[in-house]
Formats: structure tokens, C-alpha cells, sequence
């Protein structure tokens, strides 16, 4: 075998670089408050633990992937099934986000909690804006002070 042989092995075949696949950025999750105040007592833990899993297991990968869009008035909203459990979603494309809105019983939660999830989603688009507002006036002064 000669040098130039030698020094090739290991670089992806036939002398090429040894270039890793692309792998995308995972997306941010962001949970709604109202999950550990409200959406726990009503589910259970193990239950909500297994949500939570599906959910860090999935979601950070390919949140279009996994969850079926819902047809309005939750249009913009997807869900995950893990097991009885349902976990209603927002994908926020522009800050790569994913918005975990709720967590509950497939049983009760497009019938009774509709209105809910469309509050979460309205709540977490209001917080989305007020950081944006915060982080510009921060960006200003620094601007400003330079």
C-alpha cells in the first residue's frame, strides 16, 4: 500500500473529506405555566410524565413530523398522542419554537378545554411580544451607548 493510500483511509471514501451529515437545530420547547399549575392535578403524574417524555423525545426533532394539525377553530394548533394523553401545540416557525400549550385526557380535551388552548396560544403570543419589545429596547441601548 503506498503513502497516499495510507493517509486516505478514514475520510469518507475515496479520498473524499469526512463531512457529517447536516442535522438541523432543534427546536426550542416553551411550556405554558398553566401546564404544572393546572394541567397536572387534573392528568396525574405518570400520565403527565409520559407526555413529557414524548415530548422531549419528538418535538425538539421535527415538530411537523410527529403532530397532526387540527382543523379550526384550533387551525395553527397540532397535537401528539402519547398513549391516552393528548399535548396541544403551536409551532412559532420564526423564533424556531415550539409552544407546548396543553396536556390532557384525549377524552376531554378538544370538548372542554377549546377555549382554554385558544387562551394559552393568545397568552403566549402576548409574552412572545413583550420580549421582543424588551429585547429591542435592550438592543437600542446598547446601540446608543457605543
Amino acid at each position: 500500500m503506498t503513502a497516499a493510500k495510507k493517509n486516505d483511509r478514514g475520510r469518507g471514501g475515496r479520498g473524499g473529506p469526512n463531512i457529517p451529515p447536516s442535522v438541523p437545530e432543534p427546536w426550542k420547547l416553551r411550556f405554558s405555566a398553566r401546564i404544572l399549575t393546572d394541567d397536572l392535578g387534573e392528568l396525574g403524574h405518570a400520565a403527565y410524565e409520559n407526555a413529557r417524555k414524548a415530548i422531549q423525545k419528538k418535538l425538539p426533532i421535527d415538530p411537523h413530523q410527529y403532530g397532526d394539525g387540527l382543523r379550526p377553530p384550533l387551525g395553527g394548533i397540532h397535537k401528539l398522542k402519547s398513549s391516552h394523553v393528548r399535548v396541544a401545540y403551536h409551532i412559532e416557525e420564526a423564533e424556531h419554537e415550539v409552544w407546548i400549550l396543553m396536556i390532557a385526557d384525549r377524552n376531554v380535551i378538544w370538548d372542554r378545554h377549546e377555549d382554554e388552548i385558544l387562551g394559552r396560544l393568545g397568552g403566549m403570543v402576548e409574552s412572545q411580544r413583550q420580549r421582543r419589545a424588551a429585547q429591542s429596547e435592550t438592543d437600542q441601548g446598547r446601540t446608543k451607548g457605543r
